[in-house]
């Protein structure tokens, strides 16, 4: 690489590259605590945007235990209980968020790490950490911009399709729901753009080809992606 071992500082600036350099990302990389500045950013943003979410958070719960209470014809007391947990486990669930940002970062990276080696790549995991840690930074802006389309629409949330906003293909296919719908709105613009970054990222500082890299992250989209269909799926209230 041209720039072996980069100052803090220029790990602090340098993360911004992954908005639109990858080259320039993947010469900061090695930079000391380059990992930790997008990691605070990405759970600033996180919790930030999900204490503003709670409102409509907390009308999905309201319905989806009204439902269910209902369907199991029990006592008000007990409905009302329920609903209380519901709501306190939301909100103490979004104190949580950095370890839980930390974890799903960590075990990406780790697997990215090894999926590289299969394919010939030769990278540490402390690179490819922070390489998907300043990356994500371009999710984060989805999370932003899904909560501003669901503020701008303000309806009454009554399942989990309603806070989906609509970036990915499901933009142009209406009338599509559960499994189907999250697989057309993960693959977002905000995704592709992340995939894209991330994968000629790795591919510089790897100093590997395209097509090496873009088979390593590999994991990076596909256990997302199947965990996203799993929710859809079979959340609570969501349509079949």
């Amino acid at each position: 690489m041209a720039e072996e071992n980069p100052g803090v500082m220029s790990g602090l600036v340098g993360m911004f590259n992954a908005f639109v350099d990858p080259m320039g990302l993947a010469k900061r990389v090695k930079a000391k605590l380059f990992w930790l500045w997008p990691l605070i950013t990405i759970c600033i943003i996180y919790i930030v945007v999900g204490y503003l979410m709670l409102p409509y958070t907390m009308q999905l719960v309201d319905f989806s235990m009204q439902q269910r209470m209902a369907a199991q014809n029990l006592p008000p007391d007990r409905m009302e209980t329920a609903r209380n947990m519901a709501h306190t486990f939301s909100q103490v669930g979004i104190a949580f968020t950095p370890v839980f940002v930390v974890g799903v970062l960590a075990l990406l990276a780790w697997l990215v790490t090894v999926t590289g080696s299969m394919v010939g790549l030769r990278a540490k995991f402390r690179d490819v950490f922070s390489l998907m840690a300043a990356c994500s930074l371009i999710p984060a802006l989805q999370v932003i911009a899904t909560y501003i389309v669901v503020r701008a629409k303000g309806d009454e949330i009554q399942s989990p399709e309603q806070l989906m906003a609509p970036f990915g293909a499901d933009i142009f296919i209406q009338d599509v729901h559960g499994a189907m719908l999250g697989f057309l709105n993960f693959f977002s613009i905000f995704e592709i753009w992340y995939l894209v970054i991330l994968g000629l990222s790795l591919a510089y500082l790897t100093g590997s080809s395209k097509g090496k890299a873009f088979a390593a992250i590999t994991p990076a989209w596909v256990i997302p992606l199947l965990l996203v269909i799993i929710r859809a799926k079979f959340s609570p209230g969501a349509s079949s």
